[in-house]
């Protein structure tokens, strides 16, 4: 009886720097979108799934923005728990405190949510990847990446720049053992075979 091995996943390929500059110059320049160019720029800097970036509410950021509370999704209309069922606090950095500052309504509802369309209702994943993100890209002649591909861009980046593993798994919601298992090989400061 023949058996077959599974190959082993390809490593997803993160957007650099100037990627993400473009990208989100891409949608504050845009016409119809540019009104998600905050919650773009948020995927980009905290690492967060899109659910858990669609479901977060102002009850779970703090008055000056400078933590957000992790604990739950919104997807096609349904609020769950985290992917891995476990919350986390998360300590903004002072630029993503700023964007989440330049939209903070003044006295907002803890429920309702931070990221909004124009009409005041839930981002649709489908509808977001579909209308903007995957249109902005080709504009952009950068190569499609799905938008969670913000979450291993963000991995990434924090793993090249001298964050430890379990640093950036306790501020992803990732197990350690994933964090390598996923992400080991994006790492462009990786060995590289000596020369002889």
């Amino acid at each position: 009886m023949a058996t077959f091995k599974i190959p082993p996943k390809k490593a997803p390929a993160p957007f650099t720097c100037e990627e993400i500059n473009r990208i989100v110059e891409g949608f504050r320049n845009h016409p119809i979108y540019f009104y998600l160019t905050p919650y773009v720029e948020f995927l980009f800097d905290s690492g967060c799934r899109t659910a858990e970036a669609i479901g977060l509410r102002w009850g779970s950021v703090s008055d000056d923005c400078s933590t957000l509370w992790i604990g739950e999704t919104l997807s096609k209309g349904v609020r769950k728990s985290t992917k891995t069922n476990k919350a986390r606090t998360i300590h903004t950095s002072e630029r993503l405190k700023g964007i989440l500052l330049s939209i903070r309504p003044e006295n907002p509802s803890p429920e309702s949510l931070v990221f909004v369309t124009p009409r005041g209702s839930a981002i649709q994943e489908n509808n977001f990847r579909n209308r903007a993100w995957e249109p902005i890209l080709k504009q952009l002649e950068i190569k499609y990446r799905k938008p969670y591909n913000t979450r291993h861009t963000f991995i990434s980046h924090a793993l090249e720049k001298g964050l430890t593993p379990a640093t950036v798994a306790s501020m992803t919601g990732h197990d350690i053992q994933t964090l390598y298992d996923n992400y080991a090989g994006c790492v462009q400061s990786s060995p590289k075979l000596p020369e002889f």
